[in-house]
């Protein structure tokens, strides 16, 4: 079932992620790197850090096991948790919606210090942010009933519902390209609300035909609600502490020379991809399952769908990093280097990229150990390695940027980090003058730590880690992918174009990856081979 729903899910996103790289070119070739693309991305990851509060972090970590507990007692009694958490969502979502418009500005000051130096920039941020406010409370709703359909073994809903988001942005960038880019960043701002509207209006059809509805409660301070509530309170420090480590980067970007904030958001679109193909592809599916195990108190299918999801998470994101990280220059210029993204944003978009695919590995381990933890019911520890990774993650970034230049402003958040940094200098004997590649650098690093503390945390809160299966699979994926990141170097120094590199480097290095990973006699080949003999069957 774990493997089944994660390729459901898999597919799906595969499909959202495409056309998300057609939306993301269109904004490069639209935007590129300018003061207007900048204030598009920084208000873009505004509602993104907000949702934290009551969406995919902290909602989907205090509800689903809720709703996994009222499933147990029939369709009837998770139909009813659900309308009644309804009813509470609207009245959070619509308090933050409003706060969010009225304390743009604010905001802004604090997200984006830097933006305030540049005539126009920091005032447009605050027109686009006031724009996609309403947003939040759209992805609120659909990761909700994400979780809910999860749990029901209803897989790939709320991934159908991002493809239709990405087609809403794509045709939303499209009519924008006859425009001055003051007004085409206007449009592309409005087709997010949009397209949050329409993703929900996607959900329903789903929803009726499993029994549940979307009609709010009056009930909205029930025993389930306040168990929700509770679970979320410290689910939202978490959650929050991830995007505000985003933000502190955003902070730290502004700061650097201009370009920075967008050089970092092309990177960690391509960064994102295996992700969100494999890694939240499988988590959505994984917390669930783990779950109803909970409920269920089945001790011996929790502890295997942990084992599966590491060992697969080893299998699959170790050999897309790498091949990612080989590729990251082609990659780059193949998506974004048209219109006014240049060769130069190019050069810089890949060696943040680089930088970020150190991590992506363990970022996909701790997200799948973190589940145990919240299939538990427990929401505080999974909180207190997010604090952590947010002290490792701002420390290693002050170190790696480079001085901090205020230019005689001596004021505000930035001033706080400069002194930070200063005291860090005066700690650390070595120290990097890498800009927005110390920045990536730094969320590698903080993931990697992230995960050494979650692991041991596991072992002494939940019960074994299942250490040997993890080395074993670990060890393997790491040689196969080495062979495979040889050939694809082979093809790199062939002077081929762009396109040709990533085709011809894609095609060899997952038969290299696949033909290596049988002589090693991987298990969890052999695993998803009899999931495709199984779909093929069907088909």
């Amino acid at each position: 079932m774990l493997l089944r729903g994660t390729a459901i899910v898999s597919l799906l996103t595969l499909l959202s992620r495409i056309l998300g790289f057609i939306r993301d070119l269109l904004v490069a070739q639209l935007l590129g790197a300018s003061l207007f693309a900048d204030a598009f991305f920084v208000a873009f990851r505004i509602p993104n850090l907000l949702r934290s509060f009551v969406a995919e972090g902290a909602l989907t970590a205090a509800f689903t096991p809720v709703f996994s507990t009222s499933l147990t007692r029939g369709i009837p009694e998770a139909r009813e948790t659900m309308r009644r958490v309804v009813g509470f969502l609207i009245i959070v979502t619509s308090i933050l919606v409003v706060a969010m418009i009225f304390c743009a500005p604010y905001i802004v000051g604090i997200i984006a210090p830097g933006f305030q130096k540049q005539t126009g920039k920091f005032e447009l941020c605050v027109h686009l942010t006031r724009i996609m406010a309403p947003y939040i409370a759209c992805v609120s709703v659909i990761a909700m009933i994400n979780s809910a359909l999860n749990a029901l073994n209803i897989f790939g809903t709320s991934a159908w519902a991002q493809v239709i988001m990405n087609i809403v942005l794509i045709i939303g960038a499209l009519l924008a390209i006859p425009f001055e880019m003051s007004t085409a960043v206007v449009i592309i701002s409005a087709s997010v609300l949009i397209g949050g509207i329409v993703q929900v209006a996607s959900q329903i059809p789903a929803c009726h035909r499993s029994g549940l509805s979307l009609v709010p409660s009056r009930r909205i301070f029930s025993k389930d609600v306040r168990d929700v509530i509770r679970l979320m309170i410290p689910a939202t420090l978490g959650a929050s502490i991830y995007q505000i480590t985003i933000f502190l980067g955003t902070i730290l970007a502004s700061l650097l020379p201009s370009g920075s904030v967008s050089w970092l958001f092309y990177a960690d679109r391509v960064a994102q991809f295996p992700i969100g193909i494999f890694s939240v592809a499988l988590a959505s599916v994984l917390l669930p399952a783990l779950s109803n195990a909970s409920a269920q108190a089945n001790d011996a299918t929790f502890s295997r769908n942990i084992t599966d999801s590491l060992r697969f998470t080893n299998f699959c994101i170790i050999p897309m990093a790498s091949g990612i990280w080989a590729l990251a220059l082609p990659i780059t210029q193949l998506l974004f280097q048209r219109g006014a993204f240049d060769v130069q944003s190019a050069n810089n978009t890949a060696l943040a990229l680089q930088a970020l695919c150190y991590g992506l590995w363990a970022a996909s381990c701790h997200s799948m150990l973190v589940r145990a933890f919240i299939a538990r019911r427990d929401t505080i520890t999974p909180s207190l390695v997010g604090l952590v990774s947010l002290i490792v993650n701002l420390c290693v970034s002050l170190v790696l940027m480079g001085p901090i230049n205020l230019n005689g402003d001596g004021r505000g958040v930035a001033a706080l980090l400069a002194l930070v940094q200063q005291y860090l200098y005066a700690l650390v004997p070595v120290s990097g003058d890498l800009g927005h590649v110390g920045l990536a650098a730094a969320s590698s690093i903080s993931a990697i730590s992230s995960l050494a503390l979650v692991a041991l945390l596991y072992q002494v809160k939940i019960g074994q880690f299942p250490l040997s299966s993890f080395i074993s699979s670990l060890a393997r994926s790491l040689c196969a992918s080495l062979m495979m990141v040889l050939v694809i170097y082979w093809i790199s120094n062939l002077s081929l174009s762009p396109l040709s590199a990533c085709v011809c480097g894609i095609i060899l290095g997952v038969l290299t990856f696949i033909s290596a990973s049988h002589l090693l006699k991987s298990r969890e080949l052999g695993d998803t081979l009899k999931v495709l003999r199984a779909k093929a069957k069907r088909l």
